[in-house]
């Protein structure tokens, strides 16, 4: 539709910007010498012991406490996506997922490739952990519960208290945890807004734990590169889910690995991140100025990565109006039953949209963007 009414300002998809050039340049290095081995065959990557063990060392450094114990139960993927399905995958056909909500809503569409249904359930309100909304989301069929924070598409992050005490509830309901974690290394702030992964929580909760993220938010998307730490009771309950992995992980390039890992050996705790991120964050603000002056609230803080999820300017319907706006703004957004509106009882999610301000757009872009479609110049001047 956006094509069609010739949008020329693509604000839909959340891409992120560009590394910088040596990251970039080391990448390509560790990449082409790999491939200049004329190494060939199926998955283990020669290196792959020194990637997950970058991957443990850099995860420790974002609030995910791993340590070399989990390397047994830590697998390559293609991608974050394909690490989901695979876990998804390993429930009971018929098995319910229960989804915080909003999230992508793709989730839904992976879970059910599987043969799993998937929930919406407002596990966190105003930062807070509803254990009554949890309780009405569960039945006997209830498998797992999956939270991604920092969120897509809100960008918010969940407090460690009250984080934790969702996991606590769901470990004492029997349910796993799915933790989908790819924007947590794009916190603004980590000190005003501190982010601790629930597999870091210890005990019972641990043990219950998926761990996935991916290298897209990091280096770039299309090297589809990701990573899961299985939890150890469902790495128990498959016999043979190491082969599993092993197999359905054989699309991932040698060669991305390669370069990944020669990116974290260089710079483990990936700080050549900071000025992106803090692009990222002054662009947030930019935005969101321009949002409220215009009319759209945002109840959900972004804290985190390069979208927002504000209301429309008149509490619209977001459907219609991202069309209009598609059509007489030439801009194009996404409408916020992607994320969840469709569902009976987050009908308030209809009148939000995502915003992406990623991939190169820089600030003087998204500053002239703003003032195009808001009409507003002095106000936020």
């Amino acid at each position: 539709m956006a094509k069609e009414a010739g949008a020329v300002n693509n604000l839909t998809i959340g891409v992120p910007d560009r590394m910088p050039a040596d990251m970039l340049a080391a990448y390509a290095k560790a990449a082409y010498d790999y491939e200049m081995k004329g190494s060939t065959g199926y998955p283990p990557f020669d290196g792959e012991e020194s990637l997950k063990r970058a991957i443990v060392s850099l995860e420790g450094n974002f609030g995910a406490e791993l340590t070399d114990q989990d390397i047994p139960s830590l697998y390559v993927t293609v991608g974050a996506s394909q690490a989901l399905q695979f876990v998804f995958s390993l429930f009971p056909s018929g098995s319910e997922l229960m989804v915080a909500t909003p999230a992508w809503g793709t989730i839904h569409n992976m879970a059910a490739h599987s043969g799993v249904k998937g929930f919406p359930a407002a596990l966190f309100v105003n930062g807070k952990f509803i254990e009554e909304n949890a309780k009405k989301a569960l039945t006997k069929e209830t498998a797992a519960v999956y939270v991604n924070y920092p969120n897509n598409p809100t960008g918010e992050t969940i407090g460690e208290a009250e984080l934790r005490r969702m996991c606590s509830w769901a470990a004492t309901a029997n349910l796993q945890i799915i933790t989908d974690e790819p924007y947590k290394y794009l916190i603004f702030d980590r000190k005003k807004t501190p982010y601790k992964s629930p597999v870091s929580f210890g005990g019972d909760i641990a043990g219950n734990v998926s761990l996935v993220s991916s290298f897209s938010k990091i280096v770039k998307p299309d090297i589809r590169l990701g990573f899961i730490r299985l939890s150890t009771r469902l790495a128990s309950s498959h016999k043979m889910v190491g082969y599993y992995f092993r197999n359905l992980s054989a699309g991932a390039s040698a060669a991305a690995q390669a370069g990944v890992t020669a990116i974290l050996e260089k710079d483990p705790s990936v700080s050549f991140l900071k000025p992106i991120v803090e692009g990222y964050k002054r662009k947030s603000d930019l935005i969101a100025k321009y949002m409220r002056q215009w009319g759209c609230e945002l109840p959900y803080k972004p804290a985190a990565t390069y979208m927002m999820f504000p209301t429309t300017p008149d509490g619209s319907d977001a459907d219609e109006w991202v069309t209009k706006t598609a059509y007489g703004k030439k801009t194009a957004f996404v409408p916020g039953t992607s994320f969840g509106g469709t569902y009976k009882g987050f009908e308030h999610l209809r009148k939000h949209f995502r915003i992406g301000f990623g991939g190169g757009m820089t600030e003087e872009k998204a500053r002239l963007i703003m003032e195009d479609i808001t009409g507003r110049r002095k106000e936020c001047a």
